[in-house]
């Protein structure tokens, strides 16, 4: 008996429409008849949402920032190698 996937599983979003979204700027108001909220309002709702955020802690940003760093130098010296390999390759070819 096969399994079902998530996607299977789920209900139709209601309202009939795919994607759950009900039109609008994707904000879930639905776009029509929102009132406009001024800059002092979107400014509490900043801090709001950033006082939600889980910043790193010092050594897991130290972390982080080695291997993004390690993982870029890899990158290059592998796209590096190869360039010069096809430099190679071209100018013994066309020469």
């Amino acid at each position: 008996m096969p399994t079902e996937t998530r996607d299977e599983a789920k209900p139709p979003p209601p309202g009939g429409k795919a994607g759950g979204k009900t039109g609008g700027g994707g904000d879930g108001r639905g776009g029509r008849g929102t009132k406009r909220r001024g800059p002092r309002q979107y400014y509490r709702e900043v801090v709001a949402e950033l006082r939600k955020v889980i910043y790193p802690s010092r050594k897991e940003l130290i972390t982080y920032v080695v291997v993004v760093l390690v993982f870029v130098s890899a990158m290059t010296a592998i796209t590096a190698l190869l360039d010069f390999g096809f430099t190679r390759l071209v100018l013994a070819v066309f020469g």
